[in-house]
């Protein structure tokens, strides 16, 4: 018997024991309008006995919000990129397999997870971020994706990717390299910051900074400032280590409009290594899917309330044609 059958049997073994229709069982399992609340619990009670594997709204149901997971982002809600958007659906998917229901909380929603969720994964960490403390108040297991700190955590090792990239370029030659990125000035930046610092000391190098405006297009962005800065002084840098890929992709669009060649005059790397951005671009690879598995693991032991406990992700420099 394949799942689908097996599954039809199963509800069908359901509306037997509990002498109803086939869709009645599947307005209770649903969460559907048309039978009284008594009658879906009798439903829901079956469904448990009969070891049924519903939907994930019938999860959500039949174990209240104990099988709901609140996938939380911080406030700079427009930092949706492409990386936030991949690590969701790796999440979602580790979930799902777990039995777990995902909810996306926006920020500006953060006061009502803990009401609407039995567990919960941080995004976006930011200095002073409330969310932890929040959680902790309520007793409610969660897992930060960001730095080692109090709590379960897992965060890729951004500090040495920043130092390998950057070690990179000088290895090849580079000696007016750049740091591109916003809000170099949080502690998350000083974090990656620190990565590429050790190389540039270490090579006797004077350090760059490029600390563009914060916005919803970061390669837009870079390729206005860009277009501004080496407008004026087109020897400003031989290579530029991006923040991420969007800020890479930016930079290249830029300097092939000021018909500047990459790699010969200026090199460019990103991170991340994100589907389609990163196509030809030297950058950092995280190895996202591992990151959501081990996360999820991580939340299944905070459930448990077993000692919290900190894993470092490992990256790898992927050499392509901009550098």
């Amino acid at each position: 018997m394949n799942a689908k059958s097996s599954k039809a049997a199963n509800i069908q073994e359901i509306a037997r024991r509990a002498n109803v229709s086939i869709a009645s069982v599947s307005r209770a399992l649903n969460g559907k309008p048309g039978i009284s609340e008594a009658l879906r619990e009798r439903i829901l009670d079956i469904s448990r006995d009969t070891g049924y594997q519903p939907s994930a709204a019938a999860r959500q149901l039949i174990s209240g919000k104990a099988a709901v997971v609140g996938i939380s982002l911080g406030r700079r809600d427009f930092e949706l990129r492409p990386y936030y958007f991949l690590l969701y659906q790796h999440l979602t998917v580790a979930l799902h397999r777990q039995g777990m229901v995902p909810i996306f909380f926006a920020h500006d929603r953060t006061a009502t997870l803990p009401e609407e969720a039995g567990g919960a994964i941080l995004l976006g960490e930011f200095g002073d971020d409330p969310r932890p403390r929040l959680m902790r108040q309520h007793n409610l297991p969660f897992v930060r994706i960001g730095l080692p700190g109090q709590g379960f955590s897992v965060f890729p090792e951004e500090q040495q990717g920043f130092h390998d990239v950057t070690q990179h370029l000088i290895e090849g030659g580079r000696r007016r390299i750049a740091y591109m990125g916003d809000d170099l000035q949080s502690p998350h930046s000083q974090h990656r910051l620190s990565g590429f610092r050790q190389a540039m000391q270490a090579a006797a190098l004077d350090e760059r900074l490029i600390d563009i405006p914060s916005s919803l297009d970061p390669a837009l962005t870079a390729y206005r400032w860009l277009m501004q800065r080496l407008g004026s002084d087109p020897r400003a840098c031989d290579g530029i280590v991006c923040e991420n890929d969007e800020l890479a992709r930016g930079c290249l669009a830029a300097l092939d409009d000021m018909g500047m060649r990459v790699p010969d005059e200026v090199a460019v790397t990103g991170f991340d290594d994100l589907p389609a951005l990163a196509e030809g671009l030297t950058t950092v690879r995280q190895d996202i899917p591992r990151i959501a598995e081990k996360t999820v693991e991580l939340l299944a032991e905070a459930r448990l309330q077993q000692s919290p406990r900190h894993l470092a992700m490992p990256v790898e420099l992927i050499v392509r044609g901009t550098s």
